[in-house]
């Protein structure tokens, strides 16, 4: 038989390996997460077109809840009482003092750090003075959290320069009729001045929206680190820091900047068709079945009352109309992107908000995941013997 008509070695055994890496090869989801239930949760569920935290309508939360009550219901699973509210609120006012130490840390940071880097920073610092960071009991647990929600907005505003007399802000007193959100409204504003009821109420209904997702990578982080140590302080290290790096190019700021570069609804729509079928780069998707943008528009709507935020507004619904032709639709980010907008939030802050909201969720979804005694540590897969000799 004339052995040149044959196939060469190589290439024969290059098909057996073939057919036999194709007999054996897993399905692509065993070598990844992707997809994979990794437990459940009754923080947050979605039916037809409603949504619930906690068993509660998102809708009754905005609109007759401050943020403390969700913080609340959040934590413990059920929603507080007059006394208990007021016990909270008490506590808070009472916790909203950072050791001077840590604020002269925030004030060395280089000028051209940006804000949302504080955020994972001062976790860290407030835990060194932690007063019982032994303690790692539920009730304890809760204790930290209220604690860290407390003193952040202040170590915040002293990395932004505002200042701090006895470690807390030096118009403290004036603070007593706004809610949590409205101080730390305040804290991160230029505007030398107190929010208003309305905005006071604005930015409520914004962090009570922001607070819980769908498991995005910081919530699992926070999951992660929940099912492996009793430390809250360590998950929400780990969601912050992975919150903050995948915002290097922050998409709330671009957002801002671009509803207030219109000078009214012509220019937003001129801009949307310069783009010639560009995608919207961030803040659209195809699916209108969350209820919270809605309630967030609604909020908008109260803030009008000058000629800046109403060519905002204008010019923020011609846009939607636009894209909602083609088929995509406002998510909760960019309404309440929209909507820190036209309370003056500088563009560069308004992430902040969306962090300390999440810190919220985050501290719940490890708590819960720790509760539910499920570890999240997957399998990795180590090379054969053989293989590694071979790629040496």
């Amino acid at each position: 038989m004339d052995e040149s008509r044959l196939p060469a070695p190589f290439l024969v055994n290059g098909l057996r390996r073939l057919v036999h890496d194709l007999n054996s090869t897993s399905p692509l989801l065993e070598h990844g997460l992707s997809g994979i239930p990794c437990g459940s949760t009754d923080l947050i569920s979605f039916n037809d077109n409603s949504l619930q935290y906690c068993g509660e309508p998102i809708e009754k939360l905005v609109r007759e809840c401050g943020f403390e009550e969700v913080i609340w219901l959040l934590l413990t699973g059920s929603r507080a009482s007059e006394e208990q509210l007021a016990d909270i609120q008490s506590i808070v006012a009472d916790s909203a003092v950072i050791d001077p130490t840590a604020a002269e840390m925030l004030e060395r940071i280089p000028l051209g750090a940006r804000p949302l880097d504080v955020f994972p920073l001062s976790i860290s610092l407030l835990s060194f003075f932690d007063p019982t960071p032994h303690d790692q009991s539920a009730d304890a647990t809760r204790s930290r959290v209220w604690r860290l929600l407390s003193q952040l907005p202040l170590m915040l505003a002293a990395g932004l320069g505002k200042p701090l007399r006895d470690g807390g802000l030096a118009s403290s007193a004036d603070l007593a009729s706004l809610s949590w959100a409205g101080r730390l409204l305040y804290c991160l504003w230029d505007e030398p001045r107190l929010p208003t009821p309305a905005e006071d109420a604005a930015i409520n209904a914004v962090m009570t929206c922001e607070c819980l997702t769908e498991m995005r990578p910081a919530c699992f982080a926070a999951r992660f680190a929940g099912s492996t140590v009793n430390q809250i302080v360590a998950a929400l290290q780990a969601a912050a820091t992975l919150y903050v790096s995948q915002l290097r190019n922050d998409p709330f700021a671009w957002a801002s900047e671009l509803l207030w570069s219109f000078q009214g609804p012509s220019w937003a729509e001129a801009w949307w068709r310069r783009r010639e079928g560009q995608a919207m780069p961030f803040g659209f998707s195809e699916d209108e079945g969350d209820p919270r943008p809605g309630l967030l528009k609604e909020v908008c709507r109260s803030l009008l009352g000058s000629h800046r935020r109403i060519v905002l507004e204008a010019s923020a619904c011609r846009l939607e109309r636009i894209l909602q032709q083609q088929g995509l639709f406002p998510t909760n980010d960019w309404v309440a992107c929209r909507t820190m907008t036209l309370l003056n939030l500088p563009a560069d802050r308004q992430a902040l908000v969306v962090a300390m909201a999440r810190l919220t969720g985050w501290a719940a979804q490890a708590i819960e995941q720790q509760n539910s005694g499920i570890s999240l540590l997957p399998t990795l897969r180590y090379a054969p013997q053989d293989c590694r000799q071979e790629l040496a």
